[in-house]
């Protein structure tokens, strides 16, 4: 009996993967462990400017800057499985480490509750992180021939269905 594939989304997971995918892959990988680590390292859930951190590969790291590196970046193992997922993802993940990034710049207690007493160091990693990730997704943007053709089964109104 023949197999049916409702849509391509099989068949993006069985072909090699895009420069994209690898690299939000890595990226989110290499945070996520990062995360886990900040976190064994300080697990306080404690608020406020003399709230206690743990400075993990520049970064400073409590339960809940633990927390928010994984709600950025676990997301980002699903959205590697497909290319335009993975475009998109960079993009937008890109802007959302990089507003507190900038936020740190000026301040040592981000969003009223994450504290940084190294607040450069951390908002030097979010803004390069944030350009790495803006970087892989321009390049694959690139080599697709565009943005439209980068995110093109996101933009379609319907899908053909094989039967």
């Amino acid at each position: 009996m023949a197999r049916t594939i409702v849509d391509d989304s099989e068949a993006e997971m069985t072909r090699g993967w895009t420069f994209a995918q690898w690299g939000l892959l890595v990226i989110s990988v290499l945070h996520l462990i990062q995360a886990v680590f900040g976190y064994l390292a300080e697990p306080s859930f404690a608020t406020g400017p003399d709230a206690p951190t743990e400075q993990v590969l520049g970064m400073d790291f409590n339960g809940w800057h633990a927390v928010a590196g994984v709600a950025l970046f676990g997301p980002g193992l699903v959205f590697a499985l497909r290319s335009s997922w993975a475009v998109a993802y960079l993009i937008v993940a890109a802007i959302g480490g990089a507003l507190p990034g900038v936020w740190a710049l000026f301040s040592h207690q981000v969003a009223w509750v994450l504290t940084f007493p190294n607040n450069i160091t951390d908002a030097i990693v979010h803004l390069v992180t944030a350009a790495v990730m803006l970087a892989i997704a321009g390049i694959q943007i690139r080599r697709d021939g565009g943005l439209r053709q980068s995110l093109g089964d996101l933009m379609t109104s319907d899908r053909t269905v094989a039967r």
